[in-house]
């Protein structure tokens, strides 16, 4: 069996110089929490947050309504399966929308149609092979994919698109794991698929079709959790950082001539784009402030220079067909989200 120890006390904040590099060493503890084996150990929240405002047509000031929701579920659930295999699986899902009033041509306030704002579908599977070791094997699985893939320029909407598979391999080191504090870091082989479907032609009831692109590499995975602010905050962090060594859409870019990929307005060197490593750094800070009301804050930080979700396609000239796409899969910058809600949360396990 393993063992949870409860949190020692020291500093917290400085921690997050140490993240990338997985340095923190476990801090001592006086009593430990034993997991039997083969006892499941779930943990189950789910909240919905909500914002709302309305004027009249003839409103003072130009204002204008909205009604803002979020829903979240977050949940873990563990099982020391034997004293050497540890299986560890979280599901993060949230999904919200906005709603805008809008002035029609009439000059009168109406409710327009109402655009996402959160979308997330979230599930990782570890089986970590509790050795003894300072080292544990692990293998893993991860699912992602939205309820609604808002982006077609014509405004036509796909549900659960597009759908992304991650099977890694490696070495893990569980630095901390405390009842209130743990840190896991990993660091193994990775191979993803992807797999998207697209709308045929610019009809409103277009058939669709599917295209699946698979790329490899290094993955570095650092896990974090603990109470921040005299226990008054759980903070949930998760920093991954992937070197994509191989994409099964790479020739389809290097095979075109600069002046060809100049001519569609892409950069010459879009082909190294898609082997760029990629970070991904997402926070989640939640405190309670009465039994079902809490404030959530959500940080998530991402550099994926090129999206290897959309596949680089060819017609029969040897010339690219989906150039639109492939420039709106570049981003050169990180991309940034933040979100603070207050609203209702319930934990049910």
């Amino acid at each position: 069996m393993t063992t949870l120890k409860r949190r020692g006390r020291g500093p917290i904040l400085p921690l997050l110089l140490l993240l990338a590099a997985g340095l923190v060493t476990p801090a001592h503890a006086d009593e430990k929490v034993v997991l039997k084996v083969g006892q499941w150990y779930p943990t189950a929240e789910t909240g919905l947050n909500l914002t709302q405002s309305s004027y009249s047509s003839n409103w003072n000031g130009g204002d204008k309504g909205s009604v803002v929701w979020t829903w979240i579920f977050n949940g873990t659930l563990k099982n020391q399966i034997s004293t050497k295999v540890n299986w560890d699986n979280q599901l993060k899902l949230a999904y919200g929308q906005t709603h805008q009033q809008v002035v029609n041509d009439e000059g009168r306030r109406v409710w327009a149609r109402p655009e996402k704002s959160t979308d997330l579908i979230d599930f990782e599977t570890i089986f970590r092979f509790t050795l003894g070791g300072w080292l544990d094997p692990y293998i893993s699985g991860r699912f992602q994919s939205l309820f609604e893939d808002a982006s077609d320029p014509l405004g036509r909407n796909l549900s659960f698109n597009p759908l992304k598979f991650t099977e890694s391999a490696g070495i893990a080191r569980q630095f901390i794991d405390e009842e209130d504090r743990t840190l896991l870091v990993r660091l193994g082989l990775a191979l993803r698929q992807s797999s998207r479907r697209l709308f045929v032609d610019e009809t409103p009831n277009s058939p669709t079709r599917t295209v699946t692109g698979n790329d490899g590499g290094l993955e570095w995975d650092t896990d974090y959790t603990t109470n921040i602010l005299q226990d008054r905050v759980t903070w949930t962090a998760q920093l991954i950082v992937y070197k994509p060594l191989f994409y099964s859409g790479h020739d389809a870019l290097a095979d075109q001539t600069a002046a060809q990929l100049r001519a569609v307005g892409l950069d010459p060197d879009i082909a190294g784009y898609t082997t760029t490593l990629d970070v991904d750094w997402e926070n989640i800070f939640t405190t309670q402030i009465t039994k079902i009301i809490s404030v959530n804050l959500y940080v998530r930080w991402i550099y994926d220079k090129y999206d290897n979700t959309v596949l680089p396609e060819v017609n029969a000239a040897g010339e690219l067909s989906n150039v639109d796409a492939i420039r709106d899969a570049v981003r050169k910058a990180g991309q940034f989200k933040q979100t603070l809600a207050l609203g209702i949360t319930y934990r049910f396990l």
